[in-house]
């Protein structure tokens, strides 16, 4: 049990109360922490949803296949959002549960936003942050060399330095935090390292070699120089290296004051080890400061305390895996034969989980299932299509959880 003099500062009594959340927070029932953020979450909700934003798809899509980078975010959707809203995102943001933060109009298209088109804006959105055309985040190491584990995943770009880039940082940190009052989730493949950073936890090594499993075997080796037989004398002949760490977009940058002039050898290897280490874990700390700035404008601070990085990360990205046996428990049948049903189930089930996101977004338009029983607010709807030409018609989505077959 922990106990607190309330003589000392505030800042101090926080700092008690901080360490005491974060040793405890495992302990404590998901379902507990899921009520008590509601109930924070409804006494600063703001939103109105009554805001709209004009999204013009085809500029984005034209400019997607130039091959360039959107370093202004004038094209594409994240950067159309952006400029629309301004700084006064968390008044958008601050959204009730299931709620749209704006209506979206696409231009030149016919779709009207019952909640659908908004998702839609929001995993294509995604799409954008995780590919070329804007600078925000760039492929892991594993990711660009195909080894380790986790190759799918983004992270920072430790480039993405400018005055304007880290205001598009912020706004991400807020589109996070509306993920998780809205449960509108972000459907983005970033590595522990960054949650737990955004978090304020500090990552090890496992976690910068889900990352760059190159660099982390060559310090491994390294260290272990002794360890196979090679001393001071041979160190010469193994390496020329200088106190610089290779950063994830290839860069270079001094892991000590003067490290271009350090040379590496046999007797300072595990302090260089140590070092890029840090440096590597720590390269986007800027970068992350900004999304933390956003994200607390949008929730309170108390969230990423009482949670860990796993949670957190479902809680802005929801959960990956398409469960066959989730989604048919919260379906509602209407007209349709038991045969055929049957048939939907077991063509469903032979899915891959990439096809059955896809469903998912078809029929919703975000390819992430609540993250519990109690978040099923809206039934996964099957309906009967009555057509005269059954041959020649094919399934109906509405966006709205609901599908024609």
């Amino acid at each position: 049990l922990y106990s607190v003099d309330i003589s000392r500062s505030a800042n101090q009594v926080y700092n008690v109360l901080k360490e005491a959340i974060n040793k405890v927070t495992q302990y404590i029932f998901w379902e507990s922490k899921r009520e008590f953020f509601q109930k924070t979450f409804e006494l600063d909700t703001t939103n109105t949803s009554d805001v709209g934003i004009n999204i013009y798809r085809l500029v984005a899509h034209e400019f997607s296949q130039t091959g360039k980078v959107d370093t202004s975010a004038k094209k594409t959707i994240f950067g159309q959002i952006y400029h629309q809203l301004g700084d006064n995102y968390p008044d958008f943001f601050k959204t009730e549960m299931d709620n749209k933060s704006f209506d979206v109009k696409f231009i030149g298209e016919g779709a009207v936003d019952g909640g659908g088109v908004f998702r839609e804006t929001i995993a294509q959105l995604c799409e954008e942050l995780q590919s070329h055309v804007l600078p925000l985040f760039i492929k892991t190491p594993n990711n660009k060399n195909n080894v380790g584990n986790y190759r799918e995943k983004w992270t920072i770009n430790p480039a993405a330095t400018s005055h304007l880039h880290l205001k598009f940082f912020e706004f991400l940190g807020g589109l996070m935090g509306q993920a998780i009052r809205s449960r509108n989730y972000l459907e983005l493949s970033l590595p522990n390292l960054f949650w737990k950073l955004l978090k304020g936890q500090e990552p090890n090594s496992q976690d910068l070699e889900e990352v760059d499993r190159l660099q982390m075997k060559h310090l491994d080796d390294l260290v272990a120089m002794d360890q196979k037989g090679i001393d001071n004398f041979d160190w010469v002949s193994i390496t020329e290296e200088k106190f610089v760490a290779i950063l994830s977009d290839g860069s270079e940058k001094e892991i000590k004051q003067g490290g271009r002039e350090i040379h590496l050898s046999f007797s300072n290897r595990k302090e260089y080890a140590e070092l890029v280490i840090k440096t590597r874990i720590h390269e986007a700390q800027l970068q992350i400061n900004h999304i933390r700035k956003g994200f607390l404008r949008v929730v309170p601070e108390c969230i990423l305390e009482m949670v860990n990085h796993e949670e957190l990360e479902r809680m802005v990205c929801g959960v990956v895996e398409i469960d066959i046996d989730i989604l048919k428990k919260n379906t509602t049948v209407s007209g349709i034969p038991e045969s055929l049903e049957t048939y939907f189930w077991e063509v469903l089930q032979g899915f891959s989980q990439e096809d059955r996101q896809k469903y998912i977004r078809f029929i919703w338009g975000r390819s992430r299932l609540p993250l519990s029983q109690e978040e099923w607010t809206q039934s996964h709807t099957l309906e009967y299509l009555y057509t005269d030409t059954p041959n020649e018609a094919y399934p109906v989505g509405h966006t709205l959880s609901l599908i024609h077959i």
